[in-house]
């Protein structure tokens, strides 16, 4: 039997490790998701092969196993990229009529805030959606002109806004600030409230500036503040004064309630009088003209002393109620 050359050992020692590191990388290759991964430990495998002295049948078996490997991960990344591909196409002609659709409106619609929010949904799907990279380029590229419209037609309202916004501004102004005037001055105070309420008014869905509404609007509510102010003034002096006229009116009823009782007084003295003088000359059993005289006296008395009880009692009523007035609270 020949001696083992050690060329023979080096050739055995390198297939046992390299077979060992084949297996480790196959191993690792059949673990990882990620193919490109996989396939990145077989070339790191492979690489162990070069200038690497082997038995030629060593070599040979080695290197097919690794082919088989290369095959099986090549296979599976062109399935892959042949299902991404797919995947992808379809995305674009799912994608693109979409597209279409919010550029125009963008370029159409009234409602920019919606058309906007449609153009971020859009952008928001191809973000997440698998596509080529020149489909999911053109993609992007028309909705960055589509994004670029909606600014524009904004810039152009927001500009029309201002303008509009500011003549508005000017001419509610120059209301508010003879209303506030008018409110200071004025003692037409029904026509001065309405004509605030009036400019009030103006202010319902017109465009402005918030600051400049909020400034109008405050000087409107101080024209209101004043003039209700005043007005509470005004009704204070004319409840004052109607008060100082009742009490004066008081005062006279009471005057002339006092004024027909002592009238009402000395009539039933002169009656108790009279009557008296009647009762002689009738226990005198004289009749003559001198008794009818006394009759038609006492007549009268009593008729004037029922009417200014009759007159006292409503004037009475009236003071009461006068008074009733005057107790109300405010």
């Amino acid at each position: 039997m020949e001696p083992v050359q050690w060329s023979d050992v080096d050739a055995l020692q390198n297939y046992e490790n390299l077979k060992s590191v084949l297996e480790a990388g196959l191993t690792k290759a059949g673990q990882t998701d990620n193919l490109h991964e996989a396939k990145g430990f077989l070339i790191e495998v492979q690489s162990h092969f070069k200038g690497l002295k082997l038995r030629s049948e060593d070599r040979e078996e080695l290197y097919n196993r690794l082919q088989v490997a290369f095959t099986v991960v090549n296979k599976k990344i062109e399935d892959e990229r042949f299902n991404y591909e797919y995947e992808a196409l379809s995305n674009y002609e799912e994608l693109k009529p979409d597209v279409e659709s919010v550029i125009d409106l963008a370029t159409n619609s009234e409602d920019l805030r919606s058309a906007w929010e449609s153009l971020l949904g859009i952008q928001n799907r191809l973000k997440s959606s698998k596509l080529l990279r020149e489909h999911r380029d053109e993609l992007y590229a028309r909705l960055q002109d589509a994004f670029g419209m909606v600014k524009l037609r904004r810039d152009e309202d927001r500009k029309a806004f201002n303008q509009e916004a500011q003549h508005n501004y000017i001419r509610l102004k120059s209301l508010v600030e003879k209303g506030l005037l008018q409110a200071e001055e004025t003692h037409e105070y029904k026509e001065t409230r309405e004509f605030l309420k009036k400019i009030q008014s103006e202010f319902k869905g017109i465009k402005m500036v918030h600051e400049q509404r909020e400034e109008l609007y405050s000087r409107l509510q101080t024209a209101f503040d004043i003039l209700g102010k005043r007005l509470d003034d005004f009704f204070w002096h004319k409840k004052k004064n109607w008060e100082v006229k009742m009490r004066f009116t008081l005062s006279r009823f009471d005057a002339d309630i006092f004024e027909l009782q002592t009238a009402v007084e000395k009539d039933r003295a002169d009656l108790a009088e009279l009557e008296d003088q009647l009762d002689i000359i009738v226990s005198a059993g004289k009749e003559n003209d001198a008794l009818t005289g006394l009759e038609a006296r006492i007549s009268a008395v009593r008729r004037n002393i029922e009417h200014n009880i009759h007159s006292i009692a409503k004037l009475q009523l009236e003071r009461n109620d006068l008074q009733n007035r005057l107790d109300e609270p405010e």
